[in-house]
């Protein structure tokens, strides 16, 4: 998964209905905040892999 769906996953378990769901559990939270840590995680990455510079295929 790359940042952007780390990021979209997090905010889906925390913005669920909670008419339906109740409030947000503990395990949500803890779930989620994994989830904000995977994205940070992978948006440091992506941002490595776009400053190296790619080798040249001569």
């Amino acid at each position: 998964m790359n940042a952007a769906e780390y990021r979209a996953a997090a905010e889906r378990l925390l913005a669920k209905d909670r008419f339906s769901y109740g409030a947000i559990t503990a395990d949500d939270f803890r779930k989620a905040e994994i989830l904000a840590q995977l994205a940070v995680s992978a948006s440091i990455s992506e941002a490595a892999e776009a400053r190296t510079p790619q080798p040249s295929d001569a």
